[in-house]
């Protein structure tokens, strides 16, 4: 009791971490977690330092020490190790969840540990240049992983976000049913990414992202309620089509260029007329519905609010980014030209490149301002969020319609897209994970029935403002450094190519501040303002869930205060790994000054005009303005694509139907005449 006492005049998390272990003073879980916890942070830290040196020095390093670490780096098979480790800890995990709850979720946080650590090994390999295994003898074709710095970056945010998720849902996973069930595919799910970014060729690829798709809706549905199981159907309806899509593209690739390889295949596509175009569409339509990409969003903000929060945080982190990740693959490594076939960016065999990348920045700045537009009309905390994955990821979809466009200068949105793709993946999952702990202590996600929260939960309070900085682009947090190379890379877009991306530059700015608005709009209506009486007893922070979003929030503060780390040290050799031009990377990429005034004067004009949006927005009480409903996508479009389509079935039933049940009369009565005949004769 006084344990309970003390938790509601403090709260915070050093007396989060004290009232764990004031409760379950033997508790193996907070004991294996903040234990495993702090040795993660030492491992990032040796890394941070060992990846500063230069290439030689860090084999050295890995040279004289402990033989199973060259053992370790050097394995060629580690891609298929990484992959299989939480697709064979999932069904163990649900085994020992049978047994011990405890023990199950501390296995949760091993596993996503170990995963981790696994994928960090890769880095020697990969820094020489990339890792390729095959596993023969599957499907007639083979596996076939390929890990290069984009693959490495991409299992690294995957696996650092998986790891601080499992520890935050072992406290969250508490209020919630089948949670064996949940931890499962939760880890098959994580397996199923991984697979997909380290895929070699795209039937690897299509196989892995079906997996992720089809465990990721059982964490959607996991609640079983009438709203989780209708944004289930919604999701894996989506998600279905989006693979048929993908499988067609891949089938048509295959018939006319005999690969499914990722290679440069410009010159192979460059005959095929029509069909290039056909290919291309079916592949970032495919790919683009897990992307949440206008105007195939509509699962997203249905999927969010009813996912335990957990499951948010991954969706929302990492797993629509794998979306983005298949464009941003299929744009960078088969639809360009060789280096050798390249005279200049200007060259005939970036035509497809340079359409599809015209037509994947506007889908990107629409995907933005409807995104943020319908993040600003929301009440419900999850529900704005989720609009906001789809702003967010709109910005990365604009970053790799420039990559293509510009092609053989595009290096600048490349690489502000994979910067923003892990940016966005720490500030957002934080940001679901502050709201699941309001909602938990709460049971309310409405906005404007909240208030005064900071006194209760202060570190909370203070972490949203960390992931809030983070995603509107205050300078010295990570979103600065990714929206501002963004930024210039759709400068870039009307100076080397068409003027109209000018208008593109402009909407880029309104979005920004509208997203200022937006978390100006959700810290105020939450933890500013008068607590409401039956909000002043309600318990403090959890131990274990402010341990994991500190581990988000310095990681954002890191990334801010050193943009250039990731920046220099990933980004730009993953950018020279493909089809840019070096001399372009070396004179403005290359040491590139983060901090210089003209950005950070830029911004502060994007905080000023989110301020006035939000005092406007709140005199006017124009947030609680709402577009009517049948102006939304789902009812302009696919409500009246799908009745066609029902419409369209029923008329060839009724007309078809009576002739094809009275010719299978037919065929059966003749059938069973001759049958008889024959065995009258020889019977």
């Amino acid at each position: 009791m006084k344990a309970s006492e003390s938790m509601k005049k403090n709260g915070g998390f050093q007396k989060g971490l004290k009232d764990s272990f004031k409760k379950h003073p033997l508790d193996y879980f907070c004991i294996n977690s903040i234990f495993v916890f702090f040795v993660t942070i030492a491992c990032v830290f040796a890394f941070v330092i060992l990846t500063r040196m230069e290439g030689s020095a860090l084999q050295r390093v890995i040279r004289i020490g402990p033989e199973f670490v060259g053992t370790i780096t050097g394995f060629k098979a580690l891609p298929l190790v990484v992959i299989m480790f939480p697709l064979i800890g999932g069904p163990l995990e649900a085994i020992l969840g049978r047994r011990s709850e405890n023990l199950r979720d501390s296995t949760v946080v091993d596993n996503t540990f170990i995963s981790f650590i696994l994928i960090l090994a890769m880095y020697p390999q990969v820094a020489r240049g990339s890792i390729h295994y095959t596993l023969g003898g599957l499907f007639g074709y083979g596996l076939t992983f390929h890990v290069d710095m984009l693959s490495f970056l991409m299992a690294a945010t995957a696996g650092i976000l998986w790891f601080l998720v499992s520890i935050y849902a072992h406290d969250y996973m508490g209020i919630e049913r089948h949670r064996n069930r949940f931890y499962l595919w939760m880890s098959v799910t994580f397996g199923g990414i991984l697979g997909t970014v380290m895929a070699g060729d795209l039937l690897t690829m299509f196989l892995f992202f079906e997996l992720m798709t089809f465990s990721s809706y059982m964490l959607v549905a996991h609640n079983q309620s009438k709203e989780s199981i209708l944004a289930g159907d919604s999701y894996i309806y989506m998600g279905v089509s989006g693979g048929l899509c993908i499988l067609l593209g891949m089938i048509l690739l295959v018939t006319h260029t005999n690969t499914l390889e990722f290679v440069p295949l410009a010159s192979a596509l460059q005959g095929l007329g029509w069909i290039k175009y056909l290919i291309t569409i079916l592949f970032v339509v495919g790919f683009g519905i897990k992307a949440g990409m206008l105007p195939l969003h509509i699962w997203l903000p249905k999927a969010h609010p009813v996912a335990p929060t957990p499951a948010s945080a991954l969706l929302s982190g990492i797993l629509i980014k794998v979306g983005a990740y298949g464009i941003l693959r299929i744009a960078t490594s088969i639809f360009v030209p060789s280096i050798e076939e390249i005279s200049s960016y200007k060259d005939p065999l970036w035509e497809v490149s340079q359409k599809l990348g015209a037509l994947i920045i506007w889908i990107g700045i629409i995907t933005m301002l409807v995104g943020v537009f319908m993040a600003l009309q929301q009440s419900n905390m999850k529900k704005m969020l989720a609009y906001h994955s789809i702003s967010q990821m709109g910005y990365i979809i604009m970053g790799i319609g420039v990559a293509a466009y510009l092609g053989y200068k595009g290096a600048m949105g490349f690489s502000g897209s994979i910067y923003h793709i892990i940016n966005h993946a720490l500030f957002k999952a934080l940001l679901f994970m502050a709201v699941g702990l309001v909602y938990m202590r709460t049971h309310e996600l409405d906005m404007y029935k909240l208030g005064g929260l900071w006194k209760k939960l202060p570190f909370t309070a203070f972490v949203t403002i960390i992931a809030a900085l983070g995603i509107t682009g205050m300078p010295g947090f990570n979103g600065f450094a990714s929206k501002s190379i963004l930024h210039h890379a759709i400068i870039e877009a009307y100076e080397y190519g068409h003027h109209s991306f000018k208008y593109a530059e402009i909407l880029f700015t309104i979005v920004s501040a509208g997203t200022v608005c937006s978390f100006i709009k959700l810290f105020s209506y939450v933890f500013l303002g008068k607590c409401p009486d039956k909000y002043k007893d309600i318990e403090g922070e959890k131990g274990m869930m402010d341990m994991a979003m500190a581990g988000l929030a310095l990681l954002i503060i890191f990334i801010g205060q050193s943009p250039g780390y990731i920046f220099n040290q990933f980004i730009i050799p993953a950018a020279r790994s493909l089809t840019y031009d070096p001399a372009f990377i070396d004179k403005y990429l290359v040491d590139m000054n983060f901090f210089n005034g003209h950005d950070m004067v830029g911004m502060v004009w994007v905080y000023l005009l989110g301020i006035a949006i939000f005092v406007l927005g709140k005199k006017y009480h124009l947030f609680h303005l709402h577009l009517p409903t049948w102006l939304s996508v789902e009812n302009m479009l696919y409500k009246p694509l799908y009745k066609g389509v029902l419409g369209i079935s029923h008329t060839v039933t009724d007309r078809y139907e009576t002739a094809i049940i009275k010719s299978d009369v037919i065929i059966y009565a003749i059938v069973l005449v001759t049958t008889l005949a024959l065995l009258v004769r020889f019977g």
